[in-house]
């Protein structure tokens, strides 16, 4: 994984998890690792447009089908090796264990 990369998915991770808490210096960090403005922005509206996609899913109730969530379990595990080749680990898979809940 490349420093662009890792300042990518540590940003989406931000963005993801903790919204409110965004600041400059966050857009910065990319500028500073190489990603231009349009860059930025298509990162930032990808993450935010699969963010919105689950929310509306949860908050109406909707389950999505079983390949989307497999696949989506499947790219979370893939970032969890990553993360531990680096020496880190994953914040909890909040939406997951919620979804698993429901089911149950």
């Amino acid at each position: 994984m490349t420093d662009a990369e890792r300042a990518m998915l540590e940003y989406v991770e931000k963005l993801t998890l903790t919204p409110s808490s965004m600041k400059e210096e966050d857009v910065q960090k990319l500028r500073d690792a190489g990603w231009t403005d349009r860059d930025i922005l298509d990162i930032c509206q990808v993450a935010a447009y699969f963010n919105y996609r689950v929310r509306m899913a949860d908050g109406l109730g909707v389950d999505l089908d079983e390949a989307y969530n497999q696949r989506a379990q499947d790219s979370r595990e893939r970032a969890r090796e990553e993360a531990r080749k680096l020496g880190k680990e994953l914040p909890p898979d909040r939406w997951h264990k919620h979804q698993e809940k429901k089911q149950a």
